[in-house]
């Protein structure tokens, strides 16, 4: 059985001050609805994907079942990025139980810092009371990875001015967050952990992305228009990160390999990829992981060009997570844009030629856990 993307939506603000949680979702459903001109009466199960520490609210997803059309439906949640409840909703139609479903991921990051809410996911007995968040640790990683590959913070900026651009010419991006910068201000930016910067890092705000799956069947007895899911892969690594060889993302490769055997591709097969990069070389990390290039030739990749736009494997032709970071619903937010990019609606940042995409997300302090999809038009 094959599942396709039918509709979409995304809200993503910087701050958003004037809408609940509930109102973020509420809309962004509707317009989901609308994309794909259904009823919420047609949508069978739904997934939502969100966080009671981040909202400050047990069992948060029980208050926006409403605002997501779950009342008196089969609902659940994914305390993770909306990828993770992406795969659920994939396996609840698996089931054969059925046929429509709708995958909702929220937060409004601004109410928190990254760093207390992050901090609160390392170990409280020997990481915590130094101070570890994302921050930090993702700091050690970059710092890992450099000594092993020789890549320079010149090259970090380079993936930041990149991206960056990329934001500017999408309209789904979060606003402020793409523009046209150069490698000397992304150098000059504010520090956060060396060599981790404002610029060089995703800034987290608030939004909601929602997208609509069904079963081929379905899709084609209604004639809707799809892009389809044809293989997914996920895997968690150790949780310590010093159990872990930060200068490489085993588990994405792993996740990477998992889905292209089920899908029946190799990574050379695909015309773009949306990685979720919360930091700038995490995406120089994952061009190795994913097997975008070989080991230690990551640097290369960028620096000829594969990466960009008109390159062999354009990588976040959206802007990326730097163009707009919305916690537990970023890297749902990659699925999203290659959907858009194989159903030829991806705008300003369309790829042309786009048929198949690789979309990663991942999880945890210094990507402990990740998933990769393919999809295909």
């Amino acid at each position: 059985m094959r599942m396709g993307i039918i509709g979409h939506a995304l809200t993503m603000e910087g701050q958003n001050d004037d809408w609940s949680v509930e109102d973020t979702v509420f809309y962004t459903v509707r317009q989901a609805l609308e994309s794909a001109g259904m009823e919420i009466g047609q949508v069978d199960t739904v997934v939502q994907a969100a966080d009671d520490v981040l909202d400050g609210i047990a069992i948060n997803h029980v208050q926006t079942i409403e605002a997501a059309g779950a009342f008196l439906k089969e609902e659940s949640k994914v305390e993770r990025d909306g990828a993770w409840a992406l795969q659920y909703a994939m396996v609840r139609l698996l089931s054969g139980k059925f046929q429509t479903a709708m995958v909702v991921a929220f937060s409004k990051g601004s109410q928190s810092s990254l760093s207390a809410f992050s901090g609160l996911s390392a170990d409280p007995f020997y990481l915590r009371p130094v101070g570890t968040d994302a921050d930090s640790i993702a700091a050690i990683q970059a710092h890992y990875f450099c000594g092993r590959t020789g890549a320079t913070e010149e090259d970090l900026a380079r993936i930041a001015q990149k991206n960056r651009s990329a934001a500017l010419a999408n309209p789904r991006s979060m606003r402020g967050e793409g523009r046209e910068i150069s490698i000397e201000e992304i150098l000059a930016a504010e520090p956060i952990a060396t060599p981790i910067n404002v610029l060089n890092s995703a800034r987290v705000g608030d939004g909601c992305t929602v997208l609509l799956l069904a079963t081929e069947d379905w899709i084609r007895q209604n004639q809707k228009k799809a892009s389809f899911l044809t293989g997914v892969g996920f895997i968690s690594d150790a949780y310590y990160p010093t159990y872990r060889d930060l200068s490489r993302l085993k588990s994405a490769e792993l996740a990477m390999q998992a889905a292209a055997r089920m899908a029946g591709l190799a990574p050379a097969d695909v015309r773009l990829a949306e990685v979720h990069e919360c930091y700038a070389h995490q995406e120089l990390m994952l061009y190795e992981a994913l097997g975008f290039c070989k080991e230690g030739e990551a640097v290369s990749f960028l620096n000829d060009g594969h990466s960009l736009p008109g390159g062999r494997l354009p990588v976040n032709p959206s802007g990326g997570v730097l163009g707009g970071n919305v916690i537990y619903a970023a890297g749902l937010t990659r699925v999203l844009e290659c959907h858009l990019q194989l159903t030829g609606q991806a705008g300003a940042v369309q790829v042309k030629g786009a048929d198949r995409a690789i979309a990663h997300a991942q999880a945890g302090l210094a990507m402990q856990a990740n998933i990769a999809f393919v999809l295909e038009s």
